[in-house]
């Protein structure tokens, strides 16, 4: 297993160092990191979604956004590899979990609840690295002096569009986990899940927020990219924060 993690993370790099042209090393390594995961995150017991793991299945699923999406933005290749890199780095399929970090035994309520989850914050992840993109972006073309055949602001609306696309993606399916989250977790509080459900559902509020000013108002620019990484804070520090104290500081 140490040779394959070796080989996903300099592969991973490569794809980055290349970007559009060292597509097929990004998907070699994408393969690689889904062996990584099938390892890490399964056995006998159940799921072990630690800190760690979370983080290698996002960002394998973050991998499979940029994909479909074509994204070729090192803003939003470069922090995905880092967060796989860091993953890969504290990933040990062979440790044993200890506290908090208990298994979840599989059953299909809860298979579902945890998929959706998770694919939610690799779209949602994407839409705010991608909005970093955009703002950098917006601040280059502030900085050009435009001439006839210049496709900048024609690329900037492409861009729009598609980080929207990928926001409505991203809140129907963290729609869809919330509610499965509802129907089929009992018992949240006795779970520390409180706190998880409060921050999720301000995420959920924010992007339907964005989704809503957009069809209606209009909505671009700036105020589309703050809000969008509004969004995204609030559901990383539902999940992840909530995972740091519970697994590292209590």
């Amino acid at each position: 297993m140490t040779v394959v993690i070796i080989a996903t993370a300099a592969l991973y790099i490569s794809w980055t160092a290349i970007l559009s042209k060292g597509k097929y090393l990004g998907f070699l390594a994408w393969l690689l990191q889904a062996v990584i995961c099938f390892y890490s995150l399964f056995d006998d017991n159940g799921w072990k979604l630690h800190i760690a793991n979370a983080i290698l299945l996002v960002s394998w699923l973050s991998v499979l956004v940029v994909f479909l999406f074509n994204l070729n933005s090192r803003w939003v290749k470069v922090p995905i590899v880092i967060f796989v890199l860091a993953a890969l780095l504290l990933n040990n399929p062979n440790s044993t979990m200890q506290g908090y970090s208990q298994y979840k035994v599989f059953s299909w309520q809860l298979d579902l609840h945890i998929s959706l989850s998770m694919l939610a914050y690799a779209i949602l992840s994407v839409a705010s690295l991608y909005a970093i993109s955009l703002y950098v972006h917006i601040v280059r073309i502030k900085n050009t002096t435009f001439t006839a055949d210049n496709t900048g602001l024609m690329s900037l609306i492409d861009e729009e569009k598609k980080l929207f696309y990928l926001i409505f993606l991203g809140w129907l399916i963290l729609s869809t986990s919330l509610l499965s989250g509802v129907v089929f977790i009992e018992n949240f509080v006795d779970q520390h899940l409180g706190h998880k459900i409060v921050f999720s559902l301000l995420a959920w509020l924010v992007f339907g927020l964005i989704i809503i000013g957009r069809l209606i108002k209009g909505w671009r620019g700036e105020k589309l990219i703050l809000l969008t990484i509004i969004g995204m804070t609030l559901l990383a520090t539902g999940y992840l924060g909530s995972k740091v104290v519970l697994e590292w500081v209590i």
